[in-house]
C-alpha cells in the first residue's frame, strides 16, 4: 500500500512537470519520492534536472544534500561523501548534511571521522536525543584502541546532560563490563532512580556484576530481591512471558 501511495503522488508530479518543465522544485520533489521506491537513477535524473533549472543558491545546496543523502541509501558511500562534504564546506551548520556524513563515514568504516563528525552535528542540537547519543557510541566503539573510551565518555556526558536515560545507562554498563570495570558498572547502575534500578532485570544484572566480583553474598542478594519483586506483581504480570523468563534466570542462578 505505501508503494502505491507513492506512486500516486508519482503520478501527481508527473502531471505537474507536463505544463511546469522549469519548475526545480516539482523536480526535486519527485526525485525524492523516487528515492522512497528505490528506484535510484530516476532519483538522480530528477535531481540533475532540479540543478540545471534553478539558480537559488539554498535550493542549490538542498539538491546537493538530496543527492548526496540518496547515495548513501544506494549504497554509494565514497560518491555520498563527495556530495555531502560539498554541502558542509558551503554551509558548516547544515545539521542534515552532518549527520548523513557521519553515517556516510561509519559505511565506509572511517569510524573516527565518523565519530567526530557525529560530535559536530550533535553540537548544532539545542537538545540532543537519547538515541542520537547512542548512535555516536557505537561509532566510537568500532574505533581501534581508544574506541570504547570514547563511547563511554559519550554516554557519561548524554546521562549528565539528558539525565539516567535507561537505554544509556544499559549501554554505558555495558561499556564498562567490555573494560572489565565492573565497579564502574555498578556505579552506572546506582545513578537510576530508586524505583527503576530496583526492577528485577536491574537486580538480575547487578547479581551477575557481584558474581564477577566474586561477592557471591552480594550477587545471591540481588537475585532474591529480584525475584521478590516478581512475587509481589499481580498475577496477570507474573504470567507475562517476558517476566516468566526474568523469574526462570533468577531462580536458576539462586542457591537454596
Amino acid at each position: 500500500m505505501a508503494h502505491v501511495e507513492v506512486d500516486l503522488r508519482v503520478q501527481h508530479y508527473d502531471d505537474l512537470l507536463l505544463s511546469q518543465t522549469d519548475d526545480a522544485h516539482l523536480y526535486l520533489q519527485r526525485g525524492e519520492l523516487h528515492g522512497e521506491n528505490r528506484h535510484w537513477e530516476l532519483a538522480w535524473r530528477d535531481f540533475q534536472s532540479a540543478l540545471k533549472n534553478t539558480h537559488d543558491d539554498n535550493l542549490r545546496l538542498d539538491i546537493w544534500f538530496y543527492m548526496g543523502r540518496m547515495r548513501l541509501q544506494a549504497g554509494m558511500p565514497d560518491e555520498a561523501k563527495i556530495l555531502l562534504s560539498k554541502v558542509i564546506a558551503l554551509d558548516p551548520r547544515y545539521k542534515s548534511a552532518r549527520l548523513n556524513l557521519a553515517r556516510t563515514y561509519l559505511a565506509l568504516e572511517e569510524y573516527d571521522l565518523a565519530t567526530d563528525e557525529m560530535d559536530s552535528f550533535m553540537s548544532l542540537l539545542n537538545r540532543p536525543t537519547p538515541d542520537q547519543f547512542i548512535e555516536r557510541a557505537m561509532m566510537a566503539k568500532s574505533i581501534e584502541i581508544e574506541g570504547l573510551s570514547k563511547a563511554i565518555e559519550g554516554l557519561n556526558d548524554g546521562i549528565d546532560r539528558l539525565g539516567p536515560i535507561v537505554t544509556l545507562i544499559e549501554l554505558l554498563v555495558d561499556s564498562y563490563l567490555e573494560q572489565d570495570e565492573t565497579q564502574l558498572a555498578l556505579s552506572a547502575i546506582e545513578r537510576l532512580p530508586g524505583s527503576v534500578k530496583a526492577l528485577p532485570r536491574w537486580q538480575l544484572k547487578k547479581g551477575d556484576i557481584y558474581y564477577l566480583q566474586m561477592r557471591f553474598v552480594d550477587a545471591q542478594a540481588a537475585y532474591q530481591n529480584g525475584l521478590n519483586t516478581i512475587n509481589t506483581m499481580p498475577t496477570h504480570r507474573q504470567l507475562m512471558p517476558a517476566v516468566q523468563a526474568l523469574k526462570n534466570q533468577l531462580e536458576g542462578k539462586l542457591i537454596y
